[in-house]
């Protein structure tokens, strides 16, 4: 690994409450020494890098990124993926298991992480809940974690089964892993295809309500507490959803959520005229809920914010928006949807970056998202202030449905390096 000296950056580390002008040494791989009065060493043969003031800080951490590898590799492979990541920040992210075949034994979880190994960043898999995700049977968690998987997901589908959800709570307490559900009640979104309200009345499009998300995930939460598991919520849109979990929490209860970086972005308004890039699930709310939320994120009520990538092609995009297929790519646009919150004065440098580097680093027991000596150098160099313009075509995904296209962004990363080696440079 090689060495090297970044001198003259703005050293920030959530984790920390850091935040001062200074220098970071790497050697062999691992952050050797950082701080604001760090010299270099005597007689040090070590390249230079002088950042002139971009803020330096962990790598980013995704927890939700769909790749179609394997089964589905004309949506996105894991090479593509990766390149976006980094591209992005994204140091480290996990996959989740709604492939084909389903990421649903030990054997699958080993073919991710050997193809894992090949790409740029650090990739962790999410092992399958259920066999094939059908809901039904429970997969073998306990295998799965042996051979290396991070966290445990039903992928996009929801558990209707509550006697089902209590036994795998059950049965990962005794594990000791992590279950990461969606907190969908699917006999009560039916055709919904965007948020429930007045604007998709008027534009004759099924609704997706509140009470869908946060019936399901109270039940969960209910669940976690009674078998004192470990329960993370996927992608939560409602703040009556998060003002349970905070109870949750005050009473003990190991429940923490993640939101998605465009559900911060975007308000349902953002559908315009049946834009189908802007067909996600949960969908876009209101302009009300929207604020409540960033607020919640601000407070650290949300633990982690993930850029929900899923990739779609243009024939299930380019159909009707009530046919058309729910995801958006998001690895590149994740940080820099994030720091547009900073820019907009919703939240600090420090408040943004918690969660997407400690929180869920902390959430799934990953190494990093933090600036530690003889850590891992997993770092990024960004300017928070530097503006430019999604353009779909210009992304590294494989797919590209973003519903960032022709969006002033702010924030640009300009170097990721992953275990002290640069993996992107902008420039």
């Amino acid at each position: 690994m090689k060495a090297l000296w970044i001198e003259n950056a703005r050293l920030l580390d959530p984790a920390s409450d850091l935040d001062v002008i200074g220098s970071l040494q790497i050697a062999d791989g691992l952050i050797e020494d950082f701080g604001p009065d760090l010299a270099p060493p005597a007689n040090a043969d070590m390249p230079v890098f002088k950042a002139d003031g971009l803020c330096l800080a962990p790598g980013l951490i995704d927890l939700r990124v769909r790749t179609g590898e394997p089964g589905a590799r004309h949506k996105e492979t894991l090479a593509t993926a990766s390149a976006a990541a980094v591209a992005g920040g994204v140091t480290s992210m996990v996959v989740m298991p709604d492939t084909d075949p389903v990421i649903d034994d030990e054997a699958l979880v080993e073919f991710i992480l050997h193809q894992g190994r090949k790409c740029p960043n650090r990739i962790y898999p999410a092992g399958a809940l259920t066999k094939g995700l059908a809901g039904k049977d429970m997969a073998e968690i306990g295998l799965m974690q042996e051979a290396g998987a991070v966290l445990f997901s039903n992928g996009a589908h929801s558990l209707a089964n509550a006697g089902l959800m209590k036994r795998l709570l059950t049965y990962a307490r005794d594990f000791k892993a992590k279950i990461y559900v969606r907190a969908e009640e699917a006999s009560l979104i039916g055709s919904g295809v965007m948020n429930a309200g007045a604007l998709a009345a008027r534009m004759g499009l099924g609704g997706m309500g509140h009470e869908a998300e946060y019936i399901a995930g109270l039940r969960d939460i209910i669940l976690a507490q009674a078998t004192r598991a470990s329960l993370i919520l996927d992608q939560i849109s409602t703040p009556e959803l998060v003002h349970a979990l905070v109870e949750a929490q005050r009473a003990g209860a190991d429940v923490a959520a993640t939101i998605a970086a465009h559900t911060l972005f975007f308000n349902e308004l953002d559908v315009g005229d049946y834009l189908t890039h802007c067909k996600v699930r949960p969908p876009f709310r209101n302009e009300a809920t929207r604020h409540l939320l960033i607020e919640a994120v601000r407070q650290g009520q949300i633990e982690a914010i993930v850029s929900a990538h899923d990739p779609q092609p243009e024939e299930d995009k380019r159909v009707p928006f009530s046919e058309a297929a729910f995801g958006a790519v998001g690895l590149e646009t994740l940080f820099s949807s994030v720091l547009s919150l900073v820019q907009e004065g919703h939240l600090t440098l420090l408040e943004a970056l918690r969660p997407l580097t400690i929180g869920p680093a902390r959430l799934a027991g990953l190494e990093g998202g933090c600036l530690k000596r003889q850590a891992p150098a997993d770092i990024i160099l960004f300017d928070p202030d530097e503006p430019w313009v999604c353009n779909r075509e210009a992304l590294r995904s494989k797919s590209s449905n973003s519903p960032y296209h022709g969006r002033r962004l702010q924030g640009r990363v300009h170097k990721t390096f992953v275990q002290g080696e640069e993996v992107f440079s902008l420039r």
